[in-house]
């Protein structure tokens, strides 16, 4: 008897250490979830110490399953790009690209090791990292007012001047605005969050503002996208209240704002190759990784794509383009150029997996969500720096593991 009160002591206290560890698991994803958008240096630091506490868990063939349930998309993709280090000369260059892409990974195994309760944190893990980017905004708008306070340059509240206090680039900055922005606007129109209407309008203008700012035409199709939806779905609508009568007509100030903003930048630039723009490179980069590809079924190899690229680029005269060491400014054919037809493949299914879900459970907020990726995909490599892997990672694993619950 003494013996039976002894193992139920123990597995009473373990389950109390349980729930304890649980607990500060979760807390720990709100926080990193908050930090992403304003510091790189700390989040990823962040994820790895979470990342290690997670491991600590018990129950490891339970959660393995989890992990595999959740995360096969993603162990392929990282399968497929340690298989093209194997045969990549620039080993060193390789492996930077697979630290890169730890966080594809890391993201999984800590979502694959928290109890279900955890994972009805999806709504509080997206509004912290919403939270972190009105942050960010609001501390580069203040910082590119006091330089044209005392400058008087107005180019401080543009693209990389209006960025350069923080730890992002205007590319991704434009990717964590997009999503933010169709964030707030869903949870206004179905009225999901506690948070006071006017607390979202405030953020989603404020969001707005800065996205003009600093966006390209990538994200202005993105928000076309968002707005033409709840414009749309306002009209078709049986019965309208007072939240989706006000997404109604937020969505279509925005959309005339938009419009207005991009009818302006497209009368005052020039289409001629200059470095004012770079459409025209693009353009020049999509064609150069294409030919410079010798092996269209496994590619250069995961760490050689920049100097093939590179020696490309000087054998056709391109030498700012070498100089500058870019890569192919899309995100399917740096995959084909870097991993051939296998790597592209993988990013299909990468990109593909939650969207197919979201279309299959009939999850609008996931189909607005995802759906951009496949245009950023176009115009940028998005999974080559770690603010947009550690980005599209954790939108993954928060909508796959809410599917694989069967909570949406």
């Amino acid at each position: 008897m003494n013996r039976i009160n002894k193992l139920m002591g123990q597995n009473y206290q373990k389950a109390i250490a349980r729930i304890g560890l649980n607990k500060t698991l979760a807390f720990l994803i709100l926080v990193f979830a908050f930090t992403i958008p304003i510091s790189q240096f700390f989040s990823v630091r962040l994820l790895f110490c979470i990342c290690l506490l997670s491991v600590s868990f018990q129950d490891l063939g339970r959660s393995s399953l989890s992990l595999l349930k959740n995360a096969w998309d993603i162990g392929l993709y990282l399968i497929v790009l340690t298989i093209g280090l194997l045969y990549s000369e620039d080993i060193s260059m390789g492996l930077k690209v697979l630290e890169t892409s730890f966080s594809l990974f890391a993201i999984p195994i800590i979502f694959s090791r928290t109890s279900q309760s955890e994972k009805d944190q999806f709504y509080n893990i997206l509004l912290s990292f919403c939270l972190g980017l009105v942050l960010i905004s609001l501390l580069c708008l203040a910082a590119a007012s006091l330089s044209f306070y005392h400058y008087g340059d107005s180019k401080a509240f543009f693209f990389y001047q209006l960025v350069q206090q923080s730890d992002l680039q205007p590319t991704y900055l434009a990717y964590y605005l997009c999503f933010a922005i169709t964030l707030g606007l869903y949870f206004l129109y179905y009225e999901i969050t506690r948070l006071p209407p006017w607390i979202l309008v405030s953020s989603i203008i404020l969001l707005f503002i800065v996205l003009m700012l600093t966006a390209g035409r990538t994200s202005y199709i993105s928000m076309l996208l968002t707005f033409s939806f709840f414009i749309l779905k306002f009209f078709f609508e049986e019965k309208a209240n007072a939240a989706k009568t006000k997404t109604f007509f937020i969505s279509i100030i925005l959309l005339i704002g938009m419009l207005a903003v991009n009818h302006f930048d497209l009368n005052t630039r020039s289409y001629a190759p200059s470095e004012n723009n770079d459409y025209w490179e693009r353009l020049i980069l999509w064609k150069a990784a294409l030919k410079a590809n010798p092996d269209f079924l496994f590619g250069v190899g995961t760490g050689d794509y920049k100097k093939v690229l590179n020696e490309y680029f000087l054998s056709h005269g391109l030498i700012q383009y070498a100089k500058s060491s870019y890569n192919s400014h899309n995100q399917f054919i740096e995959s084909l150029f870097s991993n051939g037809l296998i790597g592209l493949l993988s990013l299909i299914f990468l990109i593909g997996r939650p969207l197919y879900l979201a279309v299959r459970h009939q999850n609008v907020l996931g189909i607005l969500v995802f759906f951009p990726f496949l245009i950023y995909g176009v115009t940028e490599v998005f999974l080559g720096r770690y603010q947009g892997v550690v980005f599209f990672s954790l939108l993954h694993q928060c909508f796959i593991s809410r599917y694989n619950s069967k909570e949406i």
